[in-house]
């Protein structure tokens, strides 16, 4: 078990969490709504695989009844007992492959920025002397224990590097700020109670695009100029080398991409090169 996980005792709280107000969760959940990134919540995968076990063994001694039935034979009695096992059976396994599915489907959610839990804490921490009904529900802050293993980001998109590195610099979320009339009252800078910076991701989106489809320009652009004035066969394939190098470092960290599609993307650009530099007499 890994010392740093909530499913060791060690790691909880020791209190049990207090009773919370609807007003309370409500100021949470509305909080929780201004950016789907905050939508973080405990994954809780020993209460998870408890429950599929426990549903496991019902269906095992459900499964050992219809045996014995099956090799008794069936009476009247016998008959009615039948269907009410077989009405057993039916709603176990139905709740079964619930369970089944819904541990494998929160088992793919991604697990959040650490950004993103710290600006949970910093709120939490600030809006209630007493703790708070997202902290205690997260377990966090735990001093030296917070593990984004124990945690599920639900709605948040995939990002780029660039995204995430955006995301990181509070100045860099000010050039892409959203409209103050786009904002809820309670976010805007006006406000006194304003806790987040919220901007567009969708303009972020653009932004990386635009410089991505600039970049692919420069990329093509430069070498084919370098290779026309170049002699030195050496110089040319040292040229090829390091733009073919700029280029995967840059496919890789700006687009989400599978391995084989950023390959066959590199790829491409080689074979242009190498085309070019084939039709301009070869190195």
């Amino acid at each position: 078990m890994e010392e740093g996980t909530l499913d060791n005792p060690e790691n909880r709280r020791t209190n049990t969490p207090p009773p919370f107000s609807s007003s309370e969760l409500e100021g949470v959940a509305r909080y929780l709504d201004t950016d789907p990134d905050f939508w973080v919540f405990r994954r809780f995968r020993k209460l998870h695989l408890v429950n599929v076990l426990r549903m496991q063994l019902d269906l095992v001694r459900l499964e050992h009844k219809l045996d014995t039935q099956l090799s008794a034979g069936e009476g009247n009695e016998e008959e009615n007992d039948s269907h009410t096992l077989l009405s057993d059976i039916q709603s176990s396994l139905s709740e079964y492959d619930a369970a089944l599915s819904s541990l494998a489907r929160f088992k793919s959610y991604r697990e959040p920025d650490r950004n993103i839990v710290s600006e949970l804490t910093e709120w939490g921490t600030t809006c209630l002397e007493n703790g708070h009904p997202l902290l205690h529900g997260l377990e966090i802050p735990y001093p030296g224990n917070t593990c984004l293993k124990d945690l599920a980001s639900i709605a948040a998109v995939e990002k780029s590097w660039t995204h995430r590195f955006i995301d990181k610099h509070h100045c860099l979320r000010r050039i892409f700020e959203i409209p103050e009339d786009q904002m809820p009252p309670e976010q805007r800078p006006s406000s006194k109670t304003r806790t987040i910076l919220l901007y567009s991701e969708e303009s972020v989106q653009r932004a990386e695009a635009v410089f991505l489809h600039l970049s692919f320009c420069i990329l093509l652009i430069c070498p084919i100029i370098g290779l026309s004035y170049m002699q030195s066969k050496m110089w040319k394939l040292v040229l090829l080398g390091i733009f073919l190098f700029v280029a995967s470092l840059l496919f890789v960290g700006l687009v989400n991409m599978p391995n084989k599609s950023g390959l066959a993307l590199v790829a491409g650009y080689a074979a242009i090169l190498v085309v070019f530099l084939s039709g301009n007499g070869g190195p």
